[in-house]
């Protein structure tokens, strides 16, 4: 498996990877796209690593600074997903792992992230590689006529 940054090439199954795994049980938006040009349009070619395994898109991570003051430089939060049939079998560890030595790098402090208290796979995912409870959003989204928790959590470097 390699670690690289997108490009343009990578679309057509980052499009199929993003419709596939994206759902009301781990985001509050449905995002349903419909071409590598739009995708491309709002994730630039480059903005996203990718794990690639046997030639194909396995998952991706991204990382953006969470406001614009010059005081949150050192907080990067991320977003990340793996394709359903290469779970368990490290690709998110290691898109972790590569971005958590990126922010190291860049003398980034604290990688946070926010998630759906409905998706207890990724919870566990995220505790399992250090990940830590900062808070918790208190019925913070509405789906499916449901009330749903964020949870928020961090990984200092």
């Amino acid at each position: 498996m390699i670690i690289r940054p997108s490009r343009y090439e990578d679309y057509e199954q980052l499009v199929e990877l993003e419709n596939l795994i994206w759902n009301d049980e781990n985001t509050p938006l449905v995002i349903e796209w419909e071409t590598a040009e739009e995708y491309a349009q709002h994730v630039p070619p480059g903005s996203l690593f990718v794990a690639i395994h046997e030639g194909r898109v396995a998952g991706y991570i991204s990382v953006k600074n969470p406001t614009m003051l010059e005081s949150n430089r050192h907080v990067w939060e991320l977003a990340i997903g793996v394709h359903p049939d290469l779970g368990r079998r490290g690709t998110g560890s290691r898109l972790l792992a590569h971005i958590e030595e990126k922010g190291r790098m860049m003398n980034i402090r604290k990688i946070c992230l926010r998630v759906l208290a409905t998706n207890e796979r990724a919870i566990s995912f995220y505790e399992k590689n250090g990940y830590l409870h900062q808070g918790r959003l208190v019925e913070e989204f509405l789906i499916g006529g449901k009330y749903v928790d964020d949870c928020l959590m961090y990984k200092l470097l």
